[in-house]
């Protein structure tokens, strides 16, 4: 007897990895305030996981004959969440290489960085069902992007008010990460905007 492989929900995969990196962000606020060891390392374990739920949803995507959002839509939407989520841990990566402690610019764009995510789960939970508050949660995310863009600059403009320059080689590859993650979700967004725009 024949029997049906179970339908795949691209909507529910791409929630479970969005999941994934505001659980990570939330983590690295939390490591912002308090720099623990096992936080760092809590950080990287969802990164891990992370990479796993994306090689999954790419998986399906192979597996599949017909998707509900096309494919390459799909594939790049997985790998800007993915993006978030890898950005956060080399920010952590980086603190603990050049052992330095996260200063006060780095936990507003983490904060930050966090709302963004936030918005991004928020938009994609609203995606099979709701276009229109997906809309707005896309639109939310823009405008938490040109925020953490300006903490970003503003802290880079703080930095070079230093004089050592090894403190300021140093934040400066930290900061960087930020204002990546914060270019990541802003893609997010605008792929999400494209996809409501094509059904």
């Amino acid at each position: 007897m024949l029997h049906k492989k179970p339908k795949t929900n691209f909507y529910t995969l791409l929630i479970e990895q969005a999941e994934c990196t505001v659980s990570g962000v939330k983590l690295l606020c939390a490591y912002c305030n308090h720099p623990e060891e096992t936080r760092g390392d809590q950080i990287k374990e969802l990164e891990m996981l992370g990479d796993r739920k994306r090689s999954r949803l790419i998986a399906a995507i192979n597996d599949s004959f017909i998707t509900p959002i096309d494919r390459e839509d799909l594939f790049r939407l997985s790998g800007t969440i993915d993006d978030v989520l890898d950005y956060a841990w080399y920010a952590v990566k980086e603190l603990r290489i050049y052992h330095i402690n996260p200063d006060p610019a780095i936990g507003d764009m983490a904060n930050l960085l966090l709302q963004m995510a936030q918005s991004l789960l928020d938009c994609l939970r609203m995606l099979e069902h709701n276009p229109v508050q997906c809309n707005e949660h896309a639109v939310q995310i823009k405008k938490m992007e040109n925020r953490l863009n300006a903490r970003f600059h503003q802290a880079m403009n703080d930095l070079f008010e230093q004089d050592d320059i090894r403190t300021i080689l140093k934040y400066r590859e930290v900061y960087a990460h930020f204002n990546h993650a914060s270019d990541k979700g802003d893609h997010a967004a605008d792929l999400l905007l494209d996809i409501l725009v094509k059904r």
